[in-house]
């Protein structure tokens, strides 16, 4: 088989090629206008099989954000072998395009990924964006009232609590469009890792019962603990946070920043 890169951007799930008798995960951060990459590789070693990602990087000093298409392409990793296992004990997984059950509940997301969901929004087609930004308002306009952004901001209370107060708010994800997701390529870390086996109602009423698939680790936790300037926030804010927030530094290496990621796999 010839080897493939997975354009983690565009939402293709990173691709296991095998070049020499050697399974490659690639992943790419480039630049989409050009310039300068790097290129390195490390080895992940989980459940007893050693899985060589290399991965493509923007050269010099970068954000946090520019990163992100190659934590995103872990978690897929890490997703896609769940699922795989999973199904080999007979096990299917419930999630799919069509049912939005879990898109009304609390998403925390790192302040990296806030930002460049707020970029995303941003380079959207005027009509859309405009539309989309109705959204975030309008939901704002529900849990404002509720006080659940205050009590988040403060990191008072039970958070389980509010995650409870948040889910029975009923507020969509501004992303959500006839039950799925319109940003699928682009969907936060906790959305990818969040895989269950059990019957979609039971999401739906965030019910007991719901069953979910244990990833072997969780890109998003690592990066979170990377990514420390403000603590996670809700997806709701982060429009909020672009506009209030100051650039993200340009500051590190992609590699050292990759390689904090990895470590807290």
């Amino acid at each position: 088989m010839s080897p493939r890169r997975a354009d983690v951007r565009r939402g293709t799930p990173p691709q296991r090629v095998d070049p020499d008798d050697d399974a490659v995960v690639r992943l790419s951060a480039a630049p989409s206008g050009g310039g300068a990459t790097a290129t390195g590789r490390v080895l992940l070693e989980m459940r007893g099989e050693r899985i060589p990602v290399e991965m493509s990087v923007p050269a010099g000093l970068v954000a946090v954000e520019d990163v992100l298409p190659i934590v995103h392409g872990l978690s897929s990793l890490f997703a896609t072998r769940a699922t795989e296992r999973a199904e080999a004990e007979g096990r299917e997984i419930s999630c799919r395009a069509g049912c939005g059950a879990c898109c009304r509940q609390l998403v925390p997301v790192a302040p990296a990924e806030a930002r460049a969901l707020a970029r995303l929004v941003e380079a959207m087609p005027e009509a859309r964006r405009e539309q989309v930004r109705r959204r975030f308002d309008a939901a704002l306009d529900v849990l404002e009232p509720l006080g659940l952004m205050q009590r988040l901001e403060r990191s008072s209370g039970d958070r389980q609590l509010i995650a409870r107060e948040y889910f029975e708010a009923g507020v969509a994800c501004p992303f959500l469009e006839d039950e799925a997701c319109s940003i699928h390529a682009d969907r936060p870390l906790v959305c990818r890792e969040y895989l269950v086996t059990s019957p979609p109602d039971l999401c739906a009423a965030l019910s007991p019962g719901i069953e979910k698939v244990t990833l072997e680790a969780r890109p998003s936790l690592a990066l979170l603990n990377v990514d420390l300037r403000d603590g996670w926030l809700p997806l709701v804010l982060a429009l909020v946070q672009d506009a209030q927030a100051p650039l993200s530094p340009r500051d590190r290496p992609a590699a050292d920043i990759l390689k904090d990621v990895i470590a807290g796999l």
